[in-house]
């Protein structure tokens, strides 16, 4: 899929509307008169039943010559009744937007008169926007916006609060349109101002009139990545391969039948030991989604301890879950990397389990082990599926990826694992690797396992 990718600065509207703060400048309606009769309507759902509790926003009509922006607006809910009410109108011509989130319809009216009737607004399903977006910190800009921003139709009251890493969905109208981001905090765009940063850098607009998405329809698309260091034109990059390079790694995900997913849960596992994680068990944290090709991408990570790192997919199906594996990635290929790294294409399988026991083998005259473990940890080496389990007792693992797998032991003791490690023990000395073949859609039932603790420094001793 091929993006037409256009920025313009967003000043002057856009500028105050991102700042949440005063009146729209320019000219926005036909007369800038406020009306002082009320205006009410009833919204009905294209099931004909009325539409209660969903948003009604009221906001001036923007004109083609003015620079599209976040329009100031006004918000009121339906009544039981499927009634809304505003005490009067923002202009003798305004627009309307009704959004109702749990039927996921919406109406957009863009240019409704004041003595309109509107006792007949019919919903029709909406068209999704989805996509994610990142928060450039490779250089620090002179003030740290956090990871509030807003995503928005520019010129439309459509527009949703979103979080830096975190995935979104906003309902649209269906159609071509444009979508712009900007922090989210208006003193922090303030601060941005103050400091020297160029409104083109603060409000991002760009246009998808390439792509049309129909009612119902998804229009799944991005990353996108929000900076203050990049120049207008050298944002999303993956498709098109021009423009500066960025560090990021990025791949394919197929399902069935050589089939690309859209919406598959992504999430990079540099601690590829599992030593990190805390509790039980670790937790797959998914920290992006697949585009509507397949696609996904993800910043290099700021750290990989070991040789090498993966990438873990998930997604649900039904009763089922679907899992997937990428290669190894080694460290060496992110070091120093200034461009897009294509880790390559991933078929889904479905998921695996593992059941099984450990036994603490323990020579008998080793007096020094006996106590120093009755704990271990599982889990398979690359992936977010590892347990804490009490020796002799069974244990189970759900969701892991099927296929070839190397399954990790060592010693569930925290101390006894962070002592070996600020001694430079070499991980293979405390780490016992077993090779095993889980089944796709099935456990793999072990009758037991050993395990033998490690010898801890002198030292420590």
């Amino acid at each position: 899929m091929k993006y037409s990718l256009t920025m313009v600065m967003a000043c002057g509207a856009l500028l105050l509307a991102c700042t949440g703060g005063k009146d729209v400048g320019g000219t926005a309606t036909d007369t800038e008169n406020m009306m002082t009769a009320s205006v009410t309507g009833l919204v009905k759902r294209s099931d004909g039943t009325r539409a209660d509790s969903v948003v009604v926003r009221m906001s001036r009509v923007y004109s083609k010559d003015e620079t599209n922006g976040v329009p100031e607006f006004v918000e009121v809910k339906t009544d039981t009744a499927g009634v809304f009410a505003f005490d009067s109108a923002i202009a003798d011509t305004f627009q309307l937007a009704v959004i109702d989130e749990s039927a996921e319809e919406i109406s957009y009216l863009p240019r409704v008169v004041a003595a309109e009737s509107l006792e007949d607004i019919k919903l029709e399903k909406a068209a999704h926007f989805e996509s994610v977006l990142y928060y450039d910190r490779e250089s620090e800009p002179a003030v740290e916006v956090g990871s509030h921003f807003l995503v928005y139709m520019p010129g439309m009251p459509f527009v949703q609060n979103v979080f830096a890493k975190d995935s979104f969905s906003m309902l649209i109208p269906a159609g071509s349109w444009w979508f712009g981001f900007c922090p989210g905090d208006p003193q922090m765009v303030a601060k941005l101002q103050d400091s020297g940063v160029a409104d083109s850098l603060i409000y991002r607009v760009w246009s998808m009139d390439s792509i049309e998405v129909d009612a119902g329809g998804t229009l799944d698309v991005g990353p996108f990545f929000w900076s203050t260091e990049f120049d207008v034109d050298t944002l999303i990059k993956e498709k098109n391969g021009d423009g500066k390079s960025r560090a990021r790694i990025s791949g394919q995900v197929n399902c069935d039948s050589g089939r690309v997913c859209s919406g598959i849960e992504v999430m990079a596992i540099t601690d590829i030991y599992g030593f990190d994680f805390v509790g039980d068990s670790s937790v797959f944290r998914a920290q992006t989604v697949t585009d509507s090709d397949g696609r996904w991408w993800l910043p290099v990570p700021a750290e990989v301890p070991y040789d090498s790192f993966r990438v873990e997919f998930r997604a649900e199906a039904g009763d089922s879950v679907m899992m997937g594996l990428s290669r190894y990635v080694m460290a060496s290929e992110v070091a120093g990397l200034e461009d897009t790294l294509d880790v390559g294409t991933v078929d889904l399988t479905p998921s695996s389990g593992l059941v099984s026991t450990i036994a603490l083998v323990i020579g008998p005259n080793d007096s020094t082990q006996s106590l120093m473990v009755n704990s271990v940890v599982v889990g398979a080496k690359g992936t977010a599926h590892f347990v804490r389990g009490v020796t002799y007792n069974s244990l189970k693992i759900n969701e892991m990826p099927s296929g070839e797998q190397e399954l990790l032991l060592y010693s569930g003791d925290t101390k006894v694992i962070s002592t070996l490690q600020a001694a430079d023990t070499p991980v293979d000395e405390y780490v016992v690797v077993t090779f095993v073949n889980l089944p796709k859609g099935d456990d793999l039932e072990w009758q037991g396992m050993t395990y033998t603790p490690p010898a801890l420094p002198k030292s420590a001793k």
